[in-house]
């Protein structure tokens, strides 16, 4: 979050949408803390309440041995739904050192999430297990499954902001599903339940796509994005120039029908414009 060709052009603007994403993954955080009286024994709520601390302090591995530790005394019985719980916050925040290590990170955290589920929470922590196991999915392109548990956890939402970014987040996974009208009706309700805020703002950006395209480059300056289209035609290929509002040129391929296919024509580009994008 490299320089016009050769070697590479430098992106000026990149979309972040997973910072967002994990920033309100965080908020959950501090709305699970609640949960840890939901174990019987003081010994174990105090273990729990010291996972969590470190979770809060961002020492993830501690967190996560924590958690180990409590699962290898508790595997089944109270506090262990919470335990594993635990354990997959630390590892979704947990920072990795190369994209493989994300992948497994994330698949790490799936698991505990979805073992959680098979503890029979309560409601309450069901409901942040559903969401965070959503946000796992979403950050794996399963966005068949991020929808089931979106839409699980949804009704029982009562904070405004998460409820905000997880109906955006929704709108996200029926796009990228191809289910191109329920997401307008999606993004229509984020902006109209929550007027004014980040989520309303990008489902508004998002509203009405019918097809999807990789955003390669952008550029400060026309000059440098017209050297750049230039080269791109030499190659085949016949971007679509856009203007932001601020007066950067990005540059774009595509349309294409389905999501996959944007992902396909990502990876293609993908040596040569590593900062691509996917729009919306």
């Amino acid at each position: 979050m490299p320089n016009t060709l050769p070697p590479r052009p430098t992106p000026v603007i990149r979309i972040i949408a997973r910072r967002a994403i994990r920033a309100c993954g965080a908020m959950l955080l501090s709305l699970s803390v609640m949960t840890v009286g939901c174990a019987s024994n003081k010994t174990a709520k105090n273990e729990l309440a010291a996972g969590y601390q470190s979770l809060d302090q961002h020492k993830f591995d501690q967190a996560i041995q924590q958690a180990d530790a409590f699962l290898a005394k508790n595997p089944t019985g109270a506090g262990s739904a919470e335990a594993l719980y635990l354990r997959g916050r630390a590892f979704e925040q947990k920072q990795a050192a190369n994209p493989h290590e994300s992948k497994t990170n994330l698949q790490a955290a799936r698991s505990s999430y979805v073992e959680a589920l098979n503890r029979r929470p309560n409601t309450q922590l069901e409901t942040h297990i559903r969401t965070s196991l959503a946000n796992v999915a979403y950050f794996q392109d399963d966005y068949a499954t991020a929808l089931a548990q979106f839409n699980a956890a949804l009704p029982r939402l009562d904070n405004p902001e998460t409820r905000a970014w997880t109906m955006y987040r929704t709108g996200l996974c029926q796009q990228r599903l191809g289910q191109f009208d329920l997401a307008d009706q999606t993004f229509a309700a984020v902006q109209k339940e929550h007027p004014g805020t980040l989520p309303a703002q990008r489902a508004k950006e998002h509203a009405g796509a019918r097809a999807f395209f990789v955003q390669l480059v952008t550029f400060k300056t026309a000059a440098s994005a017209d050297r750049e289209t230039a080269a791109l035609r030499r190659e085949g290929f016949e971007p679509t120039r856009v203007a932001t509002a601020q007066g950067f040129q990005q540059l774009r391929v595509g349309p294409v029908n389905s999501y996959a296919q944007a992902m396909s024509l990502k990876t293609r580009f993908g040596d040569k414009y590593p900062d691509a994008i996917i729009v919306p």
